[in-house]
């Protein structure tokens, strides 16, 4: 079970701070994500780059901007309202977030955005229009992309369309995907994320506040592609970090103005090498984590944009079976836990300690914007699930 684990923690994360499209259900699904992300705890996401190309060629089956997809189904379901597996879920502040759900009073099921205001004690849902998934299906085809309090793009995996919404899901438009112009930075309320491009650099795609997309200017200088993020991950303190890898190397770059300049991050260890999939953890913004599995259990920590690595992890037990990998969350308060899926062994590096210590075992829970997300079933991530604030008083997400 921990190879089926390690696949929904990482499934996770991705969509908590860099997911990647996929074309199944996690949860029902593992194979399938096995098939179109072929994650492991050192895998590289090749699958994204792909499908971020083909993103980039889809044109003629995009709506006109702005229009409004037909047959608005009513914001009231007739049916029993469920969240979307694996959950889709994004907390803009620890008052406002969003999740994806469905209700199926027959086959397609409708597509619902809920949305809270009072950090999860309430849930109002809108449908969104034109979008249907079939009853077996129990996970959307769809990227959940806050901007804000009330903004949220769903963007679909294969490029074509792009559902919008500025008044929380109550009206929706359809602007293209397809980027328009350039921009000299990500704007305060934008996302940006790393289109790939066939024997060149990558690019940089901003999706601006008002729905429409934009070129950045001055993306990394970067050699093409064969593993990344395809999120532009942005840290807590306003950041921007692109990690990727080629033939010869595996990089991290960082811009601490919007994306107008960008510095190379000295990886370390075997983390710089090819292949090196695992991605660091830099929600902390000026605190950087780097957690590797292979070929031997490493995590690092630096606060200088990598010109001095501490290497934490010493004490960390070998991983008997060669795969088993290594999980991780940073907390609010720049604190790294990492998780030992085998044994379910927790361990802990608050900002100023210079090894892990082990401090129990406890569920995986990881961080989903303004607050943590966690399983609550008998297996790994299984539902109920429940939010926190502070990882100590938990809350079940109920629609």
């Amino acid at each position: 079970m921990h190879d089926v684990e390690q696949l929904l923690r990482d499934e996770l994360h991705r969509r908590s701070a860099l997911p990647a499209p996929s074309g199944a259900a996690v949860v029902t699904a593992v194979h399938g994500l096995r098939r179109r992300r072929r994650i492991t705890a050192v895998a590289a996401l090749g699958a994204v780059a792909v499908l971020a190309t083909l993103a980039g060629t889809i044109s003629a089956l995009r709506p006109t901007a702005g229009s409004v997809p037909p047959a608005f189904p009513p914001s009231s379901p007739a049916a029993e309202v469920s969240l979307t597996e694996s959950p889709e879920v994004w907390f803009a502040d620890a008052d406002h977030g969003f999740a994806l759900a469905r209700a199926c009073p027959a086959d397609p099921c409708q597509l619902y955005l809920a949305r809270t205001e009072d950090g999860g004690a309430s849930w109002q849902r809108h449908a969104v229009p034109g979008e249907t998934m079939p009853a077996d299906q129990r996970s959307p085809l769809l990227n959940l992309r806050v901007l804000s309090a009330t903004t949220v793009a769903l963007d679909s995996y294969d490029g074509t369309r792009r559902r919008f919404t500025t008044d929380g899901g109550r009206t929706w438009t359809s602007p293209p995907m397809e980027p328009q112009g350039t921009v000299l930075e990500i704007p305060e309320g934008g996302l940006a994320e790393v289109r790939s491009n066939t024997g060149r650099p990558i690019d940089i795609v901003v999706l601006r506040p008002d729905g429409s997309s934009a070129l950045l200017a001055t993306p990394p200088l970067t050699k093409p592609l064969t593993s990344m993020w395809t999120k532009v991950v942005r840290g807590d303190d306003g950041s921007a970090w692109v990690h990727g890898g080629d033939d010869a190397k595996t990089w991290l770059w960082v811009s601490r103005d919007r994306g107008r300049t960008w510095r190379d991050v000295p990886l370390p260890g075997d983390a710089a090498r090819a292949g090196a999939g695992q991605r660091p953890y830099v929600d902390h913004g000026r605190i950087l984590y780097v957690v590797e599995s292979s070929p031997k259990r490493r995590v690092w920590r630096t606060t200088d944009d990598g010109a001095h690595w501490a290497d934490l992890g010493k004490d960390l037990p070998p991983d008997p079976t060669g795969d088993a990998g290594l999980g991780a969350v940073v907390c609010f308060d720049g604190t790294l836990l990492v998780y030992e899926p085998l044994s379910g062994a927790v361990y802990r590096a608050m900002p100023s300690e210079a090894t892990l210590g082990r401090v129990g075992d406890a569920p995986l829970w990881d961080r989903f914007g303004a607050r943590y997300l966690r399983g609550a079933g008998r297996k790994t991530f299984e539902p109920p699930f429940e939010h926190s604030l502070d990882g100590l008083t938990w809350t079940e997400l109920k629609l």
